[in-house]
């Protein structure tokens, strides 16, 4: 199985880098590469009312969670094994 060459992102550095970064996810959606997947537990570690949307990569079926920044927390993307709800 192939893997999508993601990297983790520990924090997004301006509103604008998390901007365009939505942007690209949103490009590998339309381009059916990615799908975006319910989430089906929220994770313990994400701050109360922070939204977190989970994307599946298509060729190697990983699951990777979407934080949204949201001072003072800088947002991050990930593995969902990361989660310490797992």
């Amino acid at each position: 199985m192939k893997n999508c060459n993601w990297e983790e992102i520990h924090g997004f550095y301006s509103p604008s880098e998390y901007k365009i970064f939505c942007l690209w996810l949103m490009g590998q959606v339309e381009t059916g590469q990615v799908e975006e997947v319910e989430v089906s537990v929220f994770s313990a570690d994400v701050p109360y009312g922070v939204s977190e949307r989970w994307f599946a990569c298509k060729q190697s079926g990983e699951v990777w969670r979407l934080i949204a920044p949201e001072a003072p927390f800088r947002g991050a993307w990930e593995p969902r094994s990361k989660s310490n709800s797992l």
